[in-house]
């Protein structure tokens, strides 16, 4: 091979190799645009999500207030019995003024409301009575006292109970309860009352002696029969139906606080898990954008090194 041939063989070999280098360094130039732009993307995204989650406050969710509906009152299980007391004893002033004003008003939705529903035979319900059953103001003192209950939240249950049992007593099925109970007639109902008792008798009788020489004990069966008026089931009487509302309004406020306590803790430790997801995703972003403009710096050396050998190349060629 001629030496002329030599040199365009190596020519065309340089212009192979010249072009084989431009496809690679298109490609890596157009990758490494894509994996920073994608980088650059998702930077910004975690930025933006993280500096969202971190701006939440957990303090700021808080419960909201519990109520009971007009019907949830009234919707109680007519075929039980009702029960409440037992007073304490205590001393407190300001808080007693208001338990006192507060059972005046409490005692009078029940006597304008539920009270002349009663029947003639009834027996009545005096106001200390009342107290005592429904109010137990002296039970409160002494929670208050003690710190077991704060004032103005007693305060406020009862005047949201006193209007929640105010519009129970205007609905149609409480009158119609009522009305019901004071065309119902009591009937006689007799039933056998069954127990045991004590019983001393001779264990070993001495017939020679003619007496009883050791006694003993035992149980024996007896039954006795009782009567009694009963109402009609489904039936009960304005003081039951009374107590019925308020322990329905109570236990169902008392649920109704634990839901949205429970909700609330959910809702706040939800957002202090997103808090700490959002420093994390912010840290992620820092250290991508670091990735990103590493890569950067890379595609700008090697754009400077091809620009410089083209550039010496063409001086070469002036040159020759």
């Amino acid at each position: 091979m001629t030496t002329g041939e030599e040199g365009r063989a190596g020519h065309r070999f340089a212009r192979l190799v010249d072009k084989m280098e431009s496809i690679y360094l298109a490609a890596l130039r157009v990758l490494a645009l894509g994996v920073a732009t994608i980088l650059l993307v998702y930077a910004a995204w975690l930025g933006a999500s993280g500096l969202y989650k971190l701006s939440r406050d957990a303090s700021s969710i808080k419960e909201q207030p519990a109520a009971v509906a007009t019907a949830e009152i009234t919707g109680i299980d007519m075929s039980k019995p009702r029960e409440e007391a037992s007073p304490q004893v205590d001393p407190l002033q300001r808080e007693r003024a208001f338990y006192k004003q507060f059972v005046d008003r409490y005692f009078g939705l029940y006597r304008a409301r539920f009270e002349r529903f009663a029947q003639p035979d009834d027996a009545k319900v005096n106001r200390s009575q009342f107290e005592q059953r429904f109010v137990q103001i002296d039970t409160r003192l002494q929670s208050i006292e003690s710190g077991d209950i704060r004032f103005d939240a007693d305060r406020a249950d009862l005047e949201s109970l006193l209007a929640g049992m105010s519009a129970a007593a205007e609905t149609d099925v409480t009158k119609a309860r009522l009305q019901s109970y004071q065309a119902a007639r009591k009937t006689k109902v007799t039933r056998t009352i069954r127990d045991t008792r004590t019983e001393q008798y001779c264990s070993y009788y001495g017939y020679y002696t003619g007496s009883c020489l050791s006694w003993d004990t035992r149980q024996v069966p007896v039954s006795r029969q009782v009567s009694e008026l009963r109402l009609p089931t489904g039936i009960i009487a304005p003081i039951d139906l009374f107590a019925a509302y308020q322990k329905k309004y109570i236990e169902t406020l008392a649920t109704r606080r634990e839901e949205n306590a429970a909700k609330a803790a959910d809702a706040r430790a939800e957002i202090e898990l997103a808090n700490i997801v959002g420093a994390a995703n912010l840290w992620t972003a820092v250290k991508i954008i670091g990735v990103f403009l590493v890569m950067m710096f890379l595609f700008l050396l090697i754009a400077i090194e091809r620009h410089q050998r083209r550039r010496s190349r063409r001086v070469v060629a002036t040159d020759a």
